[in-house]
């Protein structure tokens, strides 16, 4: 598939890194606003007016909101959202991958697991059985998710963070990097700690 990769950040090398190993073409790497750099890993970088032809798209933007607004831009404008899967990757038996998502390098998702459309799930995480993490959610690097745990839209899990079996974070809530989630966290949160806990909660999305 030729592929156009939407982003020119840290974040957009792992993906095309990702995607070329997995046998796809980068079509193009696509920014808001043309900045310094005229290419990414050797690939032309160029503005939404010059959008090259491509089978597909992919966002690659770390943040939620802004990846989810992208994605919505995308679709309005009738691309084609791409899934790009490592393949390092393990993904069980009747896993769901939703459209636009990335799994990146040695991820394993267990039996039964589905996964929301533009989802990240990043370096070496891991996603038991019967997990259900909603679209645009971001599942940092070496987070561990037992089973049956749900995630919210949007939702961001840091680096190293964990979930207990059964376990459910709301939307658009912010769990910090190494915390423990051993009790279900509410949506809109900022969530730190051993065990998780709320220490803000907002009625919109943190990162809006």
């Amino acid at each position: 598939m030729r592929l156009l990769v939407m982003d020119a950040g840290g974040h957009a090398k792992v993906v095309i890194d990702a995607a070329e190993a997995a046998g796809h073409v980068i079509a193009g790497v696509v920014v808001d606003k043309p900045g310094d750099a005229a290419e990414l890993l050797g690939h032309p970088v160029t503005s939404r007016a010059e959008t090259p032809a491509a089978d597909g798209f992919i966002v690659a933007i770390g943040d939620n909101a802004t990846r989810a607004r992208v994605f919505a831009e995308c679709i309005a404008a009738r691309l084609v959202p791409a899934t790009v899967v490592h393949p390092s990757v393990v993904l069980g038996a009747d896993v769901e991958v939703g459209r636009g998502t990335f799994v990146a390098a040695g991820v394993v998702v267990n039996t039964g697991a589905r996964i929301g459309e533009n989802t990240i799930l990043n370096t070496s995480c891991s996603v038991d059985h019967d997990c259900v993490i909603g679209a645009h959610a971001h599942v940092g690097p070496q987070v561990a998710l037992c089973g049956g745990v749900t995630v919210g839209e949007g939702t961001l899990l840091g680096v190293g963070s964990c979930a207990s079996p059964g376990t459910s974070v709301g939307a658009w809530t912010v769990v910090g990097a190494g915390a423990a989630v051993i009790n279900d966290l509410p949506a809109h949160g900022i969530c730190v700690g051993v065990p998780a806990r709320a220490i803000h909660s907002t009625e919109e999305p943190p990162f809006a």
